[in-house]
Formats: C-alpha cells, sequence, structure tokens
C-alpha cells in the first residue's frame, strides 16, 4: 500500500539531557513525497530520493510508532542512539489511521485519542477573530483582556513586541515568587468584570 505524505520531518540532532529535538523538514511543494509498505519493506521516497527504508520483520523489536490525528511518529531503536520520524498524511487521519494498521501487523503502534482542547485550537484558529480598528471602548477593552470578547486589540496595543523574551520571562518569575500575586490577579479579574458591567449601564 502507498500513502502521499503532505510533510515529513526526520531528527537530525538531539540535544544533551535528550529535553529538545532538531528536525530536518520537507514538504510536498517541491516533489512528491510517498510511504510505501510493500512486501514486509516500509520505504518513504521524496521525488527519486529513498529517505526511510527498513525491512520491517527482521527490526520489529527495533520499531515503534505513536499515531495521532493525522500525524505518524516513527521511532527506530538503534545500539548507541535513536532514530525518528515522522509524517503528516495529505489524506488526513483516515490515511494515518490505516497506514496504522498496517504497522501494527509487524510492531506496536500507539494511537493517540485527538483531545478536546486540540480540537477546540483548531477550530479557533480557522475562526480568527476580528481585529478592532479605530477608536475602542473601555468596556471592550476590559473584555478583551479577560478574555471574553470575540474580537481582537490591533498590533498597536500589543506592546509585548517591544520588550525582550528574556525580560518578560524574568518579570513573570519574580510576580510568580510573590505570594499574594494569585490574589492580585484575582482581585483585577473582577475588577475587569465590574468595568464591563459600569459601561453598559
Amino acid at each position: 500500500m502507498a500513502w502521499k505524505i503532505k510533510r515529513y520531518a526526520r531528527q537530525k540532532t538531539v540535544h544533551k539531557g535528550g529535553d529538545t529535538i532538531e528536525w530536518d523538514d520537507f514538504d510536498d511543494k517541491q516533489c512528491p513525497i510517498d510511504l510505501r509498505i510493500q512486501q514486509g519493506n516500509m520505504t518513504l521516497i521524496h521525488g527519486k530520493t529513498v529517505r526511510e527504508s527498513h525491512v520491517l520483520p527482521s527490526s520489529s523489536k527495533a520499531l515503534r510508532a505513536i499515531s495521532k490525528g493525522d500525524t505518524l511518529l516513527v521511532i527506530y531503536r538503534l545500539e548507541t542512539h535513536t532514530h525518528r520520524f515522522r509524517v503528516k498524511f495529505a489524506g488526513g487521519e483516515n490515511s494515518c489511521q490505516e497506514c496504522a494498521e498496517q504497522l501494527s501487523d509487524f510492531f506496536p503502534v500507539k494511537i493517540l485519542p485527538i483531545t478536546v482542547e486540540s480540537s477546540q485550537e483548531v477550530k479557533e484558529d480557522k475562526n480568527e477573530k476580528e481585529v478592532i480598528e479605530g477608536e475602542i471602548t473601555i468596556s471592550k477593552m476590559a473584555e478583551v483582556v479577560n478574555g471574553t470578547a470575540s474580537v481582537k486589540l490591533s498590533a498597536a496595543y500589543d506592546r509585548v513586541q517591544s520588550m525582550n523574551g528574556t525580560q518578560l520571562n524574568t518579570l513573570i518569575k519574580l510576580c510568580l515568587a510573590d505570594p499574594e500575586f494569585p490574589a492580585f490577579v484575582e482581585e483585577v479579574e473582577k475588577e475587569l468584570v465590574k468595568i464591563k458591567e459600569e459601561m453598559k449601564t
């Protein structure tokens, strides 16, 4: 069987401690990517180049895979290190599940369910909030800050862009270290609700 692949990434480097992995990424824009399982062999072909090739029966003890949605992560344990690659199926979740079922005949494949949170994130990405243009009322500003508005502020209000990421990280850590900070946040939320109600009357 063969499946069209939208994106393919292979492990490039694992940093000390294994916390961060760098990947080489490829997509199907320049040339097609196909994942094939034929006669006990799994091959991934990018154009005319074979990027992955595994003899499934003889490698079954070394191979593992994790499937979630339309993406499959394959892990191949070698004597001195671990090789990983992942593929995003052009045919979506059904194609990924079909491939996972085929591979499960040779080695363990763990299928992870798509969480409600993940589905909600996808929905929010598709329904991107409208940007407020021109003047904005205090009531609407309170709604935006409180996260209850169906719109978002323009880039002019995004002052975080002017802060260094390290400085912001340090500031947040200092705030969290203050035992009174959680209560302060709670009080701010209450006051935002009050402001919204006051501006309606």
